[in-house]
């Protein structure tokens, strides 16, 4: 077993650690069907941001390779409406249907806490968050925004519903300039809020400071709630973590059908994208008829094959090309490798061509002759 964890990969280790501290806080692992009908999927459009790769099953029955893995837990969890589900985490792929690669495989490891919105519950997560980001990386950032902020400013403006997810892209890319373009001459917004929204892109830092740039302009009461609650949150998360580990930025925005509260976006040095997504859904649950709420996140685990790459270099230790002179001393070589704790392959000599060790990295190849092995 101790030689089993030696040989896993950097990032294997890491999820491992993860898992893990996951454990420690009474989560339980569930696994979920690779294959869900159609239908639900279908249902629930607003909530998939993917393409979905179809089969029929022989039945005759549609099905769909899981696209999205919160629609799947929603489903799992509302069945079974229990205590023992409302911690719970997973390691699961997502699949999509892509226009040039045809598709694409994707894992996630992610963990739901089931329960309607209340400070503490918010603080866990985040907090799990958090610690998770620093199994990969001390060096790591958590960014949160709140959904009903942006809610809160435009669910009451005169607005197409395509001019508003024009400007929460313009948002989202921190681009003031176009916003102006899109609402300089729209009389149905006023001028404060048309600063105010001027302003969003901007509203990133530190929450005290966030908090005094909003009052500047007149902000409604839900406004003022969710700061307050955003508050407490901090107040919170700033006695367990250092400052700079917690930033706030209401040009953060989702899905509003998916999120309804905290969003939250996970980084790391020395890697350019999020590694981890997530927020508050309570919305979904109440699609599938069942009082309450969730929130929770995903590790995007297939981009750590790219930060971790150039500490996995090594396919293995040992390459051995062996001839058919005596398999049982060949394995005995073998096993002397592996209790050393070195990962070994072996080839037979007539099938292994010289150019073919270019395909593999590994520190030190043998000729397995006559009964002796032979460094070459």
């Amino acid at each position: 077993m101790k030689n089993y964890i030696k040989n896993m990969s950097k990032k294997d280790l890491v999820l491992l650690d993860i898992r893990k501290m996951y454990d420690l806080y009474g989560y339980k692992r569930i696994s979920l069907p690779s294959f869900e009908e159609y239908d639900l999927y279908n249902e629930n459009k607003d909530f998939i941001d993917r393409n979905i790769l179809t089969v029929m099953s022989p039945n005759g029955k549609l099905l769909a390779l899981r696209p999205d893995i919160t629609l799947s837990v929603a489903k799992k969890i509302s069945k079974d409406q229990s205590l023992k589900y409302s911690k719970i985490y997973y390691q699961e792929n997502t699949y999509n249907l892509t226009k040039y690669t045809g598709y694409e495989e994707d894992e996630q490891l992610g963990i739901e806490l089931i329960g309607k919105e209340s400070v503490f519950l918010d603080f866990e997560i985040v907090d799990l968050a958090v610690k998770s980001l620093d199994i990969i990386n001390e060096k790591s950032l958590i960014v949160l925004s709140h959904a009903g902020f942006i809610s809160s400013i435009f669910d009451n403006l005169n607005l197409e519903y395509e001019v508003k997810e024009e400007i929460f892209d313009c948002i989202n890319k921190k681009n003031s300039h176009d916003i102006k373009k899109i609402l300089e001459n729209n009389k149905f917004v006023s001028e404060n809020v048309r600063e105010l929204i001027y302003k969003i892109p901007k509203l990133s830092g530190d929450l005290d400071d966030i908090t005094k740039e909003l009052s500047k302009y007149g902000i409604n009461d839900n406004i003022k709630k969710i700061l307050l609650e955003l508050k407490q949150l901090n107040n919170l998360l700033l006695k367990f973590h250092k400052r700079s580990k917690i930033v706030f930025d209401f040009s953060v925005i989702k899905n509003l059908n998916y999120y309804n509260g905290i969003i939250l976006q996970g980084y790391i040095e020395g890697f350019p994208n999020v590694i981890l997504t997530g927020g508050r859904y309570d919305r979904l649950f109440e699609k599938f008829g069942v009082d309450t709420g969730a929130v929770g996140f995903a590790i995007l685990t297939d981009s750590l094959k790219v930060y971790y790459k150039d500490e996995d270099k090594n396919d293995f230790e040992i390459l051995i090309a062996y001839d058919d002179s005596n398999f049982e001393k060949l394995v005995e070589f073998v096993n002397d490798f592996q209790e050393k704790g070195l990962r070994v392959r072996t080839e037979n000599v007539e099938n292994f061509k010289e150019n073919d060790s270019e395909i593999f990295n590994y520190d030190e190849k043998y000729l397995f002759k006559n009964g002796n092995l032979i460094k070459e």
